[in-house]
């Protein structure tokens, strides 16, 4: 073989006129009959049109499809942080945060304050304690109002199958039947609540108010010998974090009588700072 004859290649590849062809009878390459070649054709045609509708939908329901699963989270109450936390359900079930509805995490302030207003911590607390127990209550309660506005008696209907309310809070049979205001329904325990029922009408319902919110408006905002009012540490839908002060247990000891856990957790605290305990005459 002569060495001046150059080797040649032929590359080979697939005819893009025919990349829906599947069979010999879809060639219509080199056909002289045109009705033939145009019947081919369509069919080629139709063929891809087929495919690239199916290839459409496929990459729509990938998008629409969601990446990975995310878990259920419910915006609830951080008493350490001072915040609305989104947490898993089962972890806001567990430790038994109130449940505060997503579509009212923007509400209306409850109890606007003026920047000048002269208001100890202790009693921000007891105040911010009651209200914050009263917005939980409202939001399974649509037609209540618990503000610092008005003071309308009320009967609360039974809600012992609404699982965004702390089991502290959930209305007694007394609070169901008695007309009584909102304010007592605020205070976490069912005998508490139920002492004050009651008694509705046996004593001065705003003197009560006055030491339970009014008495620090004059003092330094420490614990100190007198005082008659309530203390509340955390969080304020559990009894464990209320403390009666000793005034209040001289002047209204009554209201507590079969609520020992009210009173357990009272102890607790004053044995912290090294007082003695507190009981019920």
């Amino acid at each position: 073989m002569s060495s001046s004859r150059r080797k040649q290649s032929i590359t080979l590849s697939a005819m893009p006129q025919l990349l829906e062809a599947r069979v010999s009878d879809d060639d219509w390459t080199g056909m002289t009959d045109a009705a033939s070649r145009r019947r081919r054709q369509t069919r080629l045609n139709t063929r891809a049109y087929r495919r690239r509708k199916a290839e459409q939908a496929a990459s729509k329901a990938m998008k629409m499809e969601t990446p990975a699963i995310k878990m259920d989270t419910i915006p609830c109450w951080d008493e350490e942080n001072q915040k609305v936390a989104l947490l898993p359900a089962a972890v806001a079930k567990a430790i038994n945060a109130p449940v505060i509805p997503k579509g009212r995490l923007n509400s209306r302030l409850l109890f606007p304050l003026s920047s000048d207003h002269l208001i100890t911590l202790i009693q921000v607390n007891t105040l911010r304690a009651i209200m914050t127990n009263g917005h939980i209550l409202e939001e399974v309660i649509p037609e209540t109002r618990y503000d610092c506005t008005g003071g309308a008696l009320q009967v609360l209907p039974n809600l012992r199958n609404i699982q965004q309310v702390p089991e502290s809070l959930l209305p007694t049979r007394c609070q169901s039947l008695v007309p009584h205001g909102a304010w007592i329904d605020c205070l976490p325990h069912p005998a508490w609540r139920d002492n004050f029922i009651r008694a509705i009408g046996t004593f001065d319902e705003m003197d009560l108010a006055s030491d339970i919110a009014g008495w620090l408006s004059k003092g330094t905002g420490t614990i100190e010998p007198g005082m008659r009012g309530l203390i509340v540490w955390s969080p304020p839908w559990h009894h464990t974090g209320w403390e009666v002060s000793e005034g209040f247990m001289e002047k209204w000891g009554w209201s507590v009588r079969g609520c020992e856990e009210v009173l357990e957790a009272t102890n607790k605290w004053r044995e912290v700072r090294g007082e003695p305990p507190l009981k019920v005459e």
